[in-house]
């Protein structure tokens, strides 16, 4: 009864690190088309599994990883990332918020109206 048990056990294992290895080949699989989707020298932003955020261009795309040129305030040498390391990759476009412009402008507007009352009463 205990070899069968030990049997079960190493057949488990050997199921679940063989699942955990195809389905990491199919990540590696996903990021290569997603990032060969994004056109050089769009900006994106990504995320790797030791839960690095950051905004950068896209330089390059090989059949390992990624180059790329973050985008940060002091300039930083560009850095490849692999394909395995990653957790997100998506293109990055700045969004206009129009509801964000039209309450700047009616404080804006409201400020210079009250400015002007003030000075001609």
């Amino acid at each position: 009864m205990d070899t069968r048990i030990r049997r079960f056990a190493a057949f488990l294992l050997l199921g679940v690190v063989a699942s955990s290895a195809v389905a990491r080949a199919q990540d590696v699989e996903l990021w290569r088309a997603r990032a060969g989707q994004i056109p050089i020298g769009a900006t994106v932003k990504l995320r790797t599994h030791g839960g690095e955020r950051m905004k950068a261009v896209l330089m390059a795309v090989d059949g390992s990883g990624i180059l790329i040129k973050p985008a940060t305030r002091v300039p930083e040498p560009s850095r490849r990332v692999a394909f395995d390391s990653l957790d997100a990759l998506e293109r990055y476009e700045d969004r206009v918020s129009f509801p964000k412009y039209i309450g700047i402008g009616a404080a804006i507007a409201g400020s210079v109206f009250l400015m002007l009352l003030a000075r001609y009463q």
